[in-house]
């Protein structure tokens, strides 16, 4: 479960890079802005990422981690020094608290035609599991939105964890 965690708080560190990374381009303008033929900014996706750290965290207290808990059109998608600060409170967070790879209940909308929610079983080490691809995956489609905005990206940030064990082979 160490290892795990660890690995969960390395995915909020690429995060913190990603903001950090948007901060400095046109004071923080980029941030939230969108390319042209793009709906989601880079704030948008922080958020995203976020709301599902910050569901699981109250999964862990409640015992049923709900996937639908959005805060859209909230400061963090806007306000890169607020979203830095949350991520900074969810990485404390996870370093302070004793997680054990308990069952817990899922909560999700699986349906885009309708309003469908499904309940589902599942454990503390796959959801961590959960976090660390889901945050990847937005990470990278938010480092092409910063990359399409003309800044210089990190190649190594959104980057999923086994094809860094695969480039780390190839060297």
């Amino acid at each position: 479960m160490k290892q795990l965690r660890n690995s969960t708080i390395e995915a909020l560190d690429q995060l913190e890079q990603l903001i950090t990374l948007a901060a400095k381009y046109q004071d923080g303008e980029f941030y939230n802005q969108a390319p042209e033929h793009v709906m989601s900014g880079i704030g948008k996706h922080v958020r995203h990422i976020l709301d599902h750290f910050l569901a699981f965290q109250q999964g862990i207290i409640s015992g049923c981690v709900d996937y639908n808990l959005r805060h859209r059109d909230s400061r963090i998608e806007d306000d890169h020094k607020l979203a830095k600060q949350l991520v900074l409170e969810l990485r404390n967070w996870l370093m302070d608290t004793e997680l054990e790879d308990a069952n817990i209940e899922i909560e999700s909308e699986v349906s885009v035609q309708s309003e469908v929610n499904q309940r589902f079983r599942s454990s503390v080490s796959r959801e961590l599991c959960y976090l660390i691809n889901h945050s990847v995956h937005h990470i990278a489609y938010a480092t092409l939105l910063a990359q399409s905005l003309g800044m210089i990206v990190n190649p190594k940030l959104g980057v999923a964890p086994s094809t860094a064990s695969y480039l780390r082979q190839q060297k």
